[in-house]
């Protein structure tokens, strides 16, 4: 009964810091406030959204160091000094006490990502050491818990940090932000980690009682002797004038490391393998797997990072700053509400028909259709800021599906390397988000520059439509490779585990 209390608090707490680790979906909260302040270009602004998921990405294998040297404990107390660090410093840039260059508060932005990115592999290594029977459920309720904290953090900006005169919010929310948490990230490094359980010593337990077993139906055939020296040579004592005494008493045998080791053999119960680097890479599964998450995921924090420009781009040209606001705000909250919903939907159900025979890589194929339905509706339909919320929930719930499933196939290369190559393919989508926003900047300050705005604002769908027709061409030579995976591994032949 204790063990389950810790288990539980463990999972809670889990949740707890993923839901602040998603620096990436609160940026947009207070992204397009940045921008007007400090009057960044097209390319400058494309550099300073995405930093926050660059950072998150690229600072993958560091991470990964991290967690494998310093263990969850001391990762999440770096990472608890490194976000508030990040924002402290991004608020007094707001506030005029430091530089507003772009290179500088992309810095600042990538520690808090970095941060983010390290605070999140703790819980979720934490969740697969402690659940490993249900990786896909509770890795996906705790990528679910890192979806919401947008909507979570975008609904206190839209209700206690309003737009004033002043321009004094903006200030506000961000020390709000690097203060909560700071302290949910430090609170969780008492808690999370391995939780040395009943679980851990379930194997030799249940190592003895197949051995009794056993032994019991040799018995029966009169080959109890040799029973007893297949599990042990020296180290299993018996006496022979004691005949009714159990032949595996608790104090008839001491079992050895080397036998234990003989005795997993024999029971067939095999090491788990771990599979990384270059070989993880070369498996058609994971090449996909990384290149599946480079554009879904890239795109899709693209969308995400520059909905504000987005929204503006399909809205009257005087709107007001605070319907702005309200208007980046509620799509943020609708994006992060499918986004959780379809992570932790897709997370449970991604077990259920992986029993089934149905490999996890099918969700990926049918997120990378998804987002070629997705950005073809947002370049041929949307014309409006009011069509464009249809496109933020489609997007949101392929990205919910990726990020979803994305952490229980990584552990199917073995759990030892989980971390590790969690951290490698972080760098996928850092590059995907790098590459489309580069073009998304540079197509938005082109048509700005067509249009003649003073302000460097840009009005209609011309703006995006080249950037998302590019990402859909993607999305289709993603689809091909998952294709080209699923065929050449036969995993179109569904068959039942259980």
């Amino acid at each position: 009964m204790e063990n389950k209390k810790i288990l539980i608090l463990s999972f809670v707490t889990a949740l707890a810091v993923a839901n602040v680790s998603g620096p990436q979906y609160i940026y947009p909260t207070y992204g397009t406030s940045l921008t007007n302040k400090f009057h960044w270009n097209g390319i400058e602004n494309s550099m300073v959204s995405t930093a926050t998921f660059v950072g998150v990405s690229f600072s993958g294998p560091l991470c990964a160091w991290l967690v494998e040297n310093l263990g969850i404990k001391n990762t999440l107390r770096v990472a608890s000094l490194s976000a508030l660090t990040g924002l402290f410093l991004l608020a007094q840039t707001y506030a005029g006490y430091l530089s507003s260059h772009y290179v500088l508060c992309s810095i600042y932005l990538a520690c808090t990502g970095a941060a983010g990115a390290a605070s999140y592999i703790c819980a979720l290594d934490s969740q697969a050491h402690n659940f490993k029977s249900h990786r896909g459920m509770s890795m996906g309720l705790t990528s679910a818990s890192l979806g919401i904290s947008g909507l979570v953090f975008s609904q206190i900006n839209d209700r206690y940090f309003k737009s004033k005169a002043d321009d004094s919010s903006t200030f506000h929310f961000l020390l709000f932000v690097g203060v909560v948490v700071s302290i949910i990230v430090f609170l969780g490094s008492f808690v999370l980690g391995p939780i040395h359980s009943e679980e851990a010593v379930d194997l030799s337990v249940d190592l003895v009682h197949r051995k009794d077993d056993l032994i019991s139906q040799n018995l029966n055939h009169h080959s109890y002797t040799q029973s007893i020296s297949s599990f042990s040579t020296s180290s299993t004592q018996f006496e022979e004038d004691e005949e009714d005494r159990p032949l595996l008493s608790k104090n008839a045998i001491v079992v050895s490391a080397d036998n234990l080791t003989h005795m997993k053999k024999q029971m067939n119960i095999q090491e788990e393998t771990a599979i990384s680097g270059i070989a993880f890479f070369s498996d058609p599964v994971g090449f996909a797997l990384a290149l599946s998450l480079l554009v879904i995921l890239g795109l899709g924090y693209v969308y995400l990072a520059n909905i504000g420009q987005l929204l503006v781009s399909l809205s009257p040209s005087d709107l007001s700053i605070g319907e702005a606001q309200h208007l980046r705000n509620f799509h943020v909250s609708v994006f992060s509400i499918a986004n959780c919903g379809s992570r932790a939907v897709f997370g449970t159900l991604s077990d259920v028909l992986r029993r089934a025979g149905v490999h996890r890589l099918w969700f990926f194929w049918a997120a990378a259709v998804g987002l070629v339905i997705s950005m073809s509706v947002l370049i041929t339909f949307v014309s409006t800021a009011d069509d464009l919320i249809l496109c933020t929930i489609m997007t949101a719930i392929v990205y919910g599906i990726a990020f979803g499933v994305a952490p229980a196939t990584i552990s199917e290369f073995g759990q030892k390397a989980f971390a590790r190559n969690w951290g490698l393919l972080l760098c996928a989508p850092a590059i995907g988000s790098q590459l489309f926003n580069v073009l998304f900047g540079t197509y938005y300050e082109l048509e700005s520059k067509k249009q003649g705005a003073v302000s460097g604002a840009c009005y209609g769908p011309a703006c995006y439509e080249m950037t998302f027709f590019i990402g859909i061409l993607a999305a289709f030579g993603s689809l091909f490779i998952l294709s080209l995976a699923i065929y050449k591994k036969g995993l179109y032949k569904f068959t039942s585990s259980v």
